[in-house]
């Protein structure tokens, strides 16, 4: 962001209201393909991306649509994240974003390609290869393989349901994925700025073509037909720039196609490349020193906002086993981190609320979560599991305990909507907790953290919840 606050973007995107540049397109000519990166990077359209995306970032005026931050800052302030049209939003950010590409390499061929990451999980080398100053594709990021995000559940064929307004749809399953690929990346990909990667854009060309897959793999899955009320309104993207919903409805609205329309296999298996094995540790209080940690090599990394400093360095003592208490700082020196929750009968008062997907009345509530400079830069996420006080702490619980998962790139999306520095998290847990937990005490049921570190995550302290609870009633 180059420094600049919230307030600033939302002024400079409405100044083009107010004299700006218009922006608009419409669908003419044929319906073209979106090809994946593997068979993009041999076309003659590779080189004008390149060319196109070397004279975008050369471009320093964030209010001018030519210019790379132009774009970015659009996904800062206006994008959907766990909320309903998630995925229509992204599909008409995508074809604007497309269209202006075309209109700066001065091509009627060039589109965006896609990054099938459940086919090969390793970011494309020409991504990588260079650095800031010789390619314009390059990136500091933290990690280069996000096979330990990728999972099928969304693609099963009890997943029968599209819009969020429904338990286990479609939408919900396929952002969780869609977060953890952010994480893993790290880098600008772990904010709210990450369209300033090219892999941004690659990544939600995969997800737009996986939407599309589902639609036309039958089976019982039911997406809101075109003459529906859902499809009705427009999605804002600055001032000046929007899409109708009804031309999100399929690719071909939008003048493009894929031709590769295939699911990833459902229960296929993730191939899973082990973090190092680490100690566990009890968890620490907030205001706690960090456990000593191996330091991991430097990498640099965009930190758009300022954020709460580290915690001190002295030492303190862990406790021997897990308590209750109010804030926890997450780290790299514990494998998981167990914390009992406390009812809660209604929600607490927070500026911004980030759900994970429907209400169905019973939620575990991730209260004031904040991101150390540290945890900022990403390379890692957690994994929430519920704990019914029969977990060891030395193993992982079984997938079917998973509540959901949470990191940087979910916290910055819920901080970038709020006002107070401090993000909430909900995630439904009503029906895992009425399948596995019936009868049981709610004061019996509590947490696990279970860590997940791409290639060069950070060390020491990175996330800050001041308190976990339940919201709502287990009956």
């Amino acid at each position: 962001m180059a420094g600049m606050k919230r307030r600033e973007i939302i002024a400079m995107l409405a100044a083009i209201g107010a004299g700006g540049p218009a922006l608009a397109w419409s669908v003419t000519g044929p319906v073209q393909e979106r090809l994946p990166w593997a068979k993009f990077r041999m076309s003659g359209d590779y080189a004008k991306l390149v060319s196109a995306v070397r004279t975008m970032k050369a471009n320093l005026d964030p209010a001018s649509p030519d210019s790379w931050l132009f774009w970015a800052n659009i996904h800062q302030n206006h994008c959907p994240h766990g909320k309903d049209y998630f995925l229509a939003w992204h599909r008409g950010y995508l074809f604007l974003f497309e269209q202006q590409l075309r209109k700066v390499a001065k091509s009627t061929t060039l589109r965006l390609p896609y990054w099938d990451y459940f086919a090969d999980a390793k970011v494309p080398a020409e991504l990588m290869a260079g650095n800031l100053a010789t390619n314009p594709l390059f990136e500091t990021r933290k990690g280069e393989d996000v096979s330990k995000a990728l999972v099928y559940g969304a693609f099963g064929d009890d997943v029968t349901i599209f819009e969020r307004s429904s338990k286990d749809c479609f939408e919900t399953r396929v952002e969780q994925f869609h977060n953890n690929v952010h994480n893993l990346i790290g880098g600008r990909m772990a904010t709210m700025q990450s369209p300033q990667d090219l892999i941004f854009w690659m990544h939600h060309a995969n997800i737009d073509r996986l939407w599309a897959a589902w639609t036309l793999a039958g089976q019982g899955r039911q997406m809101p037909t075109a003459d529906k009320p859902y499809w009705g309104g427009q999605l804002d993207y600055a001032s000046t720039l929007s899409v109708q919903r009804a031309e999100t409805f399929s690719p071909e609205k939008l003048g493009y196609r894929y031709a590769n329309l295939k699911m990833p296999a459902a229960g296929a298996p993730v191939p899973i490349v082990e973090s190092a094995p680490v100690k566990h540790q009890p968890p620490r209080m907030a205001g706690a020193a960090p456990a000593p940690a191996p330091v991991p090599m430097p990498v640099p990394a965009p930190a758009p906002r300022p954020v709460m400093a580290e915690p001190p360095a002295a030492a303190a003592p862990a406790p021997a086993a897990p308590i209750p208490f109010r804030g926890i700082w997450l780290g790299r020196e514990s494998r998981s981190v167990r914390m009992p929750l406390r009812r809660e009968e209604a929600p607490l008062a927070m500026a911004d609320h980030h759900h994970g997907g429907i209400d169905d009345g019973l939620s575990v509530v991730l209260d004031a979560v904040t991101l150390t400079k540290m945890g900022e830069g990403g390379g890692f996420f957690y994994k929430l599991y519920l704990d019914l006080d029969d977990l060891d702490y030395d193993v992982i619980p079984p997938e079917d305990r998973l509540i959901g998962t949470v990191g940087p790139f979910q916290i910055a999306a819920a901080l970038a909507h709020g006002e107070n520095g401090k993000a909430r998290i909900e995630l439904p847990v009503g029906d895992m907790v009425r399948r596995v937990a019936e009868g049981r005490d709610p004061d019996d049921l509590g947490v696990t953290f279970v860590r997940i570190d791409a290639a060069r995550a950070p060390g020491g302290s990175v996330i800050n919840i001041e308190n976990v609870a339940f919201r709502g009633r287990l009956g």
